[in-house]
């Protein structure tokens, strides 16, 4: 209680006076040096301060960071128990996380401008506002249609919290660990899936489920109010907003919300029993054509597609792509085996807090290695990671239980936040090396990648699972028509089972079959995930092989260029 009083003393003593004063920024514009306003449109000038200012910078963006994906992810890892709640089928309660990544995919680009326009301030105010006012109308009116529209702009005002956390990690520490702060700021938000996983669902199921957006607009509250105190750097603003913008993005946003919605329903309602599915995903692709060829034409594009189609930048959107793929592993693989097997998150808790305490000391690990030379090692290193831990989870038994993940799945959670920062600024370098005019270009593809690579490791998870179970299945099949002696004395051992409670012959050998096909089933569906885990370690070794075949190759473009020149 001390400690937190002399805190809000400190903070008050720097509000109210002194040296440090202009620290904590009115809305009008302060003079910087070159060195401080940085060379990225739209972002805060950097100017030093004193440690204490540092520390309330760095805590603010940890509080910014969760703030923008906690609530998404205390859905996620709740939806199964949110359907029976909210009385939803399986397609309507993927609405939910769906509608989060659509809006977060199409968002990065516009609130670069918006940010560039109307300055960094109205940047933070706007959409915590607006996300506070949300959540809040959802407690009145409790329907899917509103939580699917909650969901949506959380996934913008998510988007717009990941960049100001990014922000806040820089103000944290000096111009010489710059990278460390990039690291920690892209980094802290991957730690919302696993840090929710460790909350009580009893007690976010209140009031059937209003606990959880009472706690989500708590946080979103408390996160406004630190952001009216704690002020960022004014920005110099532009006006970079064009008339072609609006049809670009009109075309844009259109593209990517029928491709979101058709990834992330199709492996709930299934890819050819609805018709729209098919027509959503015919008409994604004539709208983003027609944006990407206006962008490809224009001398002063919203998107840099000429930039972005570099073989660099497409050799990192597939890898991009391909890492939210193979993480899939664990948010959907092991966490949804688990759950076949009866267990509730309750049930895990021991295995949650391991991934939790291993994320964290993936990013700090990242955060305290990272260096321009070490980004490529750090991405191959991750991916060969999950590669070798998918790989042990392929040899999963009927058995299996916590205990046995615990290894792999703390490997998995390490590497997902090692790679995301090497990753992150193996972009941004690319940005800074133009001076800094493709940054919404950047962000835009950098949003894109992330959200429907997620939607993609559902689809492909859900798709392979479902076709790997019925191909175990007519194995099991098969061999049972082979070895009928077999299965009738397993069906005898099942019958003289129920001989206690059921005295009607004919209803015990029924029970006996069905116990049987329960048991076949219960088999073919485990086959079937380590089917799954064991692609997954395939396309993750794959995608490091890439990487490193990439990175030789550029490293002996640069000698061979060098040596020329010489």
């Amino acid at each position: 209680m001390r400690v937190n009083a002399q805190l809000l003393m400190r903070i008050a003593e720097l509000m109210r006076g002194g040296r440090e004063r202009l620290h904590f920024y009115e809305d009008e514009i302060f003079e910087f040096s070159a060195e401080e306003r940085g060379v990225i449109p739209g972002a805060p000038p950097t100017p030093a301060h004193s440690k204490s200012l540092r520390c309330i910078y760095g805590a603010t963006s940890i509080l910014v960071g969760l703030t923008g994906a906690l609530g998404n992810g205390l859905v996620v890892v709740n939806l199964p128990y949110l359907q029976g709640a909210l009385q939803l089928n399986g397609s309507e309660v993927a609405w939910l996380p769906a509608a989060y990544l659509m809006t977060s995919a199409i968002s990065g680009a516009l609130l670069v401008k918006y940010r560039q326009l109307f300055g960094i301030r109205s940047f933070c105010m706007v959409f915590l506002t607006v996300q506070v006012f949300l959540i809040a109308a959802h407690l009145s009116v409790d329907t899917l249609e509103s939580a699917v529209l909650i969901r949506a702009a959380s996934g913008f005002c998510g988007t717009a919290l990941l960049s100001l956390g990014v922000f806040y990690m820089i103000q944290a520490f000096p111009v010489s660990q710059r990278l460390t702060a990039v690291t920690l700021g892209i980094g802290i938000p991957q730690l919302a899936l696993p840090l929710a996983r460790l909350f009580p669902k009893d007690q976010l199921a209140l009031n059937n489920w209003q606990g959880l957006t009472l706690f989500e607009l708590g946080l979103s509250a408390l996160t406004l109010a630190v952001v009216i105190v704690v002020r960022l750097p004014p920005n110099t603003r532009q006006n970079s907003f064009e008339p072609l913008d609006a049809l670009t993005f009109i075309l844009y946003t259109g593209g990517v919300a029928l491709l979101a919605s058709c990834l992330g329903l199709g492996g709930y309602l299934w890819w050819t029993n609805e018709a729209w599915i098919g027509l959503g995903l015919a008409a994604a692709i004539p709208c983003l054509t027609l944006a990407f060829i206006i962008e490809y034409l224009r001398s002063r594009p919203l998107i840099d597609v000429r930039w972005l189609s570099s073989a660099t930048f497409i050799r990192w959107s597939i890898i991009a792509v391909i890492w939210r793929i193979a993480i899939a592993e664990q948010s959907l693989g092991v966490i949804g085996l688990l759950r076949d097997f009866g267990l509730t998150n309750d049930d895990f808790f021991d295995l949650s807090l391991v991934i939790f305490l291993s994320a964290v000391a993936g990013l700090l690990t990242a955060a305290l290695f990272i260096g321009p030379k070490r980004l490529p090692l750090m991405v191959v290193a991750s991916l060969l990671l999950v590669a070798v831990a998918a790989f042990a989870d392929s040899f999963s038994g009927i058995e299996s239980r916590v205990s046995q993940f615990l290894v792999t799945q703390a490997i998995i959670a390490f590497a997902t936040t090692t790679f995301i920062g090497p990753s992150f600024i193996f972009g941004l370098s690319r940005v800074i090396t133009e001076g800094g005019a493709k940054m919404t270009s950047f962000v835009a593809l950098f949003g894109i990648t992330q959200a429907i690579g997620s939607l993609l490791g559902t689809a492909f998870v859900q798709t392979y699972l479902f076709y790997a179970q019925q191909r175990h299945l007519l194995d099991f099949a098969g061999q049972a028509s082979k070895s009928s002696a077999s299965v009738l004395a397993v069906i005898s051992q099942n019958v003289s089972l129920y001989g206690a409670v059921i005295s009607d012959p004919v209803l015990r050998a029924g029970e006996g079959a069905s116990a049987l096909s329960q048991k076949a089933l219960q088999y073919a569906r485990l086959a079937a995930y380590n089917d799954v885990f064991f692609a997954i370690s395939i396309i993750a070794f794959s995608a490091a092989i890439i990487v490193t075949i990439a990175t030789s190759w550029g490293k002996l473009m640069n000698s061979i260029t060098k040596r020329h020149a010489t």
